[in-house]
């Protein structure tokens, strides 16, 4: 069974770095954006309408559509000053009770973000600037990416419950 997860988890891993990919591209099309609004407002002094509101909605597709793809690559911030000292099947236990919490967090957050994409998508509500576009499409990718990273730590909650029992070998630093 064990083994079987894994390929699940590595599975899911990949489609998170796709994920982080298009994240990039995205985060390269705004720079480029920016560059472009710069000089069109320097040589011509003609700015790109709704630069500035294409950039605050790309922002949350940019975070959150790599969020979990960190969290699937251990790359958020640990601090282990007191755990490192405890017996390593402590440390893995522990480990799997911290990502249970996040997973339950996040799970939360994501439940709150749907039910405000939802309300958004009712209501109809918009961005009000240069251009008008509706909130609620960002608002799901919102939901999506923090839903994301729910299932990541709960993923990570499995897999190092079956490190914890001997049934799957820890990588790298583990827990």
């Amino acid at each position: 069974m064990a083994e079987r997860y894994e390929r699940l988890y590595r599975s899911y891993g990949r489609f998170l770095a796709w994920l982080g990919v298009l994240s990039g591209l995205i985060t390269f099309a705004v720079m480029w954006l920016v560059v472009a609004n710069s000089l069109m407002r320097k040589i011509f002094n003609q700015p790109i309408q709704g630069t500035y509101e294409i950039t605050e909605s790309a922002l949350v597709l940019m975070v959150f559509l790599a969020l979990a793809y960190t969290q699937c690559q251990r790359g958020h911030i640990r601090v282990t000053l007191v755990t490192r000292h405890l017996p390593m099947v402590v440390q893995h236990w522990l480990y799997v009770v911290g990502l249970t919490i996040g997973f339950l967090f996040f799970g939360w957050c994501a439940y709150a973000a749907y039910l405000d994409a939802y309300q958004a998508y009712l209501v109809g509500q918009q961005e009000w600037g240069l251009i008008r576009f509706p909130l609620w499409p960002i608002k799901f990718c919102l939901f999506g990416g923090i839903a994301l990273i729910s299932l990541q730590y709960l993923l990570d909650a499995i897999r190092h419950a079956f490190v914890a029992t001997g049934q799957l070998t820890a990588i790298g630093d583990e827990p």
